[in-house]
């Protein structure tokens, strides 16, 4: 009987060890990646992240040690609001708990030069929003534009052999920068944000599709310019891959338009026979980089486009299109829109 007696208290204090290690692993996991650390890191939360996504990111910024119990903790706290979208600055003397309370509350750090990029921008575009913000300087942005080389160290995703520019990487979004930050610094806030948009998710039905990063981009981009609408995105997108398929040209004015020094107000006849890379009318597949730099909503489309037969897509006046199987019925909606557009600029022209 005391055998017993000696064993089940032997058990107990086994037992009572083990829970106190895993108490003491647990404690040390969700508390600051260093409590002594006086270092700030300025994060972004896109719009639309999962609770998924923000304890990858805060994990890439080395602001938590573990993502499943950074997403316990978010479950069993009483604030059930949910993360908020927008840009942070976090210490890594911070617990998850504190880390949480800032994020489901919204405070938001928005210190320095407030500069907007909207969605569709090619980088020459971007560069003199950021130069007239008088951030930087045209030139310094140029050539490590064309250098992706200078950033391989920090986004190992752009050693890809077929990114020759960071051109659809610099993901459109609203961004604060203090005036002493570097060229290479504001650039590198940009690629962060498209490499923290670009999720695993995407990563893995990029996979799936068998396609690089850069094609996925490229035509993300081309998918940006051609859409007005959210709804039409993916379904332009499976225009794009079914010419693709069939080895037709893309046939595609915006990537036309990359090819001017300045956008044309209409891409004419005589336009189809120029001479550049970028003329997706005479040349079959892909352009030789992206025309700029896509949403979310144009990468998702992208990855996750519609299943049709359409070859053939043209705009509708009120900013739609018109899808068609058949050359013969696409003369048709070309001609219906120009009566179209016709019509309303004769009203326009009447008041």
């Amino acid at each position: 009987m005391n055998f017993r007696k000696a064993s089940f208290k032997i058990v107990a204090v086994i037992i009572v060890i083990v829970l106190a290690l895993i108490a003491g692993y647990i404690y040390s996991q969700i508390g600051p990646y260093d409590k002594s650390s006086k270092k700030e890191i300025l994060v972004e939360i896109p719009n639309g992240s999962t609770l998924t996504d923000v304890a990858d990111i805060l994990e890439q910024n080395k602001l938590i040690k573990n993502k499943v119990l950074f997403k316990v903790i978010e479950k069993i706290k009483p604030n059930k609001n949910g993360v908020k979208a927008g840009t942070y600055l976090l210490s890594q003397s911070y617990s998850n708990s504190q880390i949480l309370d800032i994020l489901t509350d919204g405070k938001t750090h928005n210190d320095g030069t407030k500069v907007t990029i909207p969605e569709g921008l090619t980088y020459k575009e971007v560069i003199k929003i950021l130069t007239d913000n008088n951030l930087g300087n045209a030139k310094e942005y140029e050539e490590l534009i064309n250098n992706p080389k200078a950033f391989y160290s920090d986004f190992s995703f752009l050693k890809a052999s077929d990114i020759k520019n960071l051109e659809g990487f610099l993901y459109p979004d609203t961004y604060y920068f203090d005036k002493e930050s570097t060229e290479k610094e504001i650039l590198s806030a940009m690629l962060k944000r498209f490499e923290q948009v670009y999720n695993n998710k995407f990563k893995e039905k990029q996979k799936e599709m068998d396609l690089t990063l850069q094609q996925v981009v490229n035509l993300a981009s081309i998918i940006e310019k051609e859409a007005v609408l959210d709804e039409d995105r993916p379904i332009i997108a499976s225009v794009f891959y079914n010419r693709l398929k069939i080895g037709m040209p893309i046939q595609s004015d915006a990537t036309l338009q990359y090819a001017f020094d300045e956008r044309k107000e209409r891409v004419m006849y005589a336009d189809l026979k120029i001479d550049s890379p970028y003329n997706s009318y005479l040349n079959k597949g892909l352009p030789p980089t992206p025309i700029c730099s896509p949403g979310v909503k144009s990468i998702e489309a992208a990855l996750y486009p519609a299943h049709t037969d359409y070859l053939y897509f043209v705009a509708t006046v009120d900013g739609k299109n018109n899808y068609s199987k058949t050359y013969k019925e696409h003369l048709k909606h070309v001609e219906n829109y120009k009566k179209e557009r016709d019509k309303l600029n004769e009203e326009k022209s009447e008041k």
